[in-house]
């Protein structure tokens, strides 16, 4: 069977703990919540360092492989520099020298060419010196010979006279006398050319009816090698011969040089008018006196031999 029974609690000790702990609770609330925002703060500025020392790791990460790659492209570049600076010496170098080579060729061939200028000069200074001569010479004279026997007019006392008068004749005699001896030697010169020229030319044309003709040829036989080799030329005159003849002639020297039909022998002694003509050619030739005698000795120590 049941029974109620009505009995009055106090709960007033009760609200007012549990007032108590809705302020505890609302300083938990409020600490967590506190304590919410700190560790968010926390994880934000753990978050931000992290990202800051992982940034400045991959700065110096890069920083380092770029100071790498800087170091290895300066020292290739370094070396390269210094294999340029050498070879940029060595071409200088090689420069100076072939400057060098330049000037000691150009010098020699200069001096080389000036020689042969001079010896050029000098051969056809000789070969034309009648037409040099009359040209700076006789000229000069015929055309101041006008001017050089203008009469004076004596002026002076009567016994200076006849002083003057014997001057000047004595002079117009040894003009007239050197003109007298010009006109001689040019006559004598002719007449020897002339006389010259008849005994080497024929007195009449060549014709069929001409048994024998007699024309001048020069052979020359000498070696070429140490092998013993033997070189022939044939120097044929072209004047009075047609290119049949001369060939023909050619031919026919030739075929006896082959045929071993001419002898030379050495002679006992050079043709004095041989001797005598390259003397003179040596002797004008204008040369240093060193290599004139040169010449000369080895003119006279030549060994050949005529047919």
């Amino acid at each position: 069977m049941s029974h109620q029974f009505d009995c009055l609690v106090d709960t007033t000790e009760m609200a007012r703990e549990i007032d108590s702990v809705k302020k505890h609770v609302n300083a938990t609330t409020t600490a967590v919540v506190g304590m919410q925002a700190a560790v968010i703060k926390a994880q934000a500025d753990g978050a931000d360092h992290v990202c800051k020392k992982v940034n400045q790791g991959f700065y110096a990460l890069i920083h380092s492989q770029i100071s790498q790659k800087m170091a290895s492209l300066q020292s290739k570049v370094d070396a390269h520099l210094l294999r340029l600076n050498q070879q940029r010496k060595q071409l200088a170098a090689i420069r100076q020298r072939m400057e060098r080579d330049y000037q000691m060729l150009s010098g020699r061939y200069l001096k080389i060419f000036n020689s042969l200028n001079r010896n050029l000069r000098h051969r056809i200074t000789e070969i034309d010196r009648p037409i040099l001569n009359f040209a700076t010479t006789e000229a000069d004279k015929v055309t101041n010979r006008g001017n050089q026997l203008i009469s004076t007019v004596p002026i002076g006392q009567s016994e200076t006279i006849r002083t003057s008068q014997a001057v000047a004749s004595s002079n117009l005699k040894y003009r007239a006398s050197r003109a007298i001896e010009s006109i001689e030697s040019f006559i004598a010169d002719s007449n020897r050319l002339k006389a010259i020229t008849d005994r080497i030319l024929l007195h009449r044309s060549i014709s069929d009816d001409i048994d024998t003709v007699f024309v001048p040829v020069c052979i020359a036989q000498s070696n070429i090698d140490a092998n013993g080799n033997i070189q022939t030329t044939i120097n044929i005159s072209e004047i009075g011969l047609s290119k049949d003849a001369r060939q023909t002639i050619e031919t026919r020297i030739a075929t006896s040089c082959r045929e071993d039909s001419m002898a030379w022998k050495k002679p006992e002694e050079i043709d004095p008018e041989i001797a005598n003509y390259f003397s003179q050619m040596v002797a004008s030739s204008g040369l240093p006196q060193r290599q004139r005698d040169t010449m000369l000795e080895m003119f006279g120590k030549n060994i050949f031999e005529t047919l």
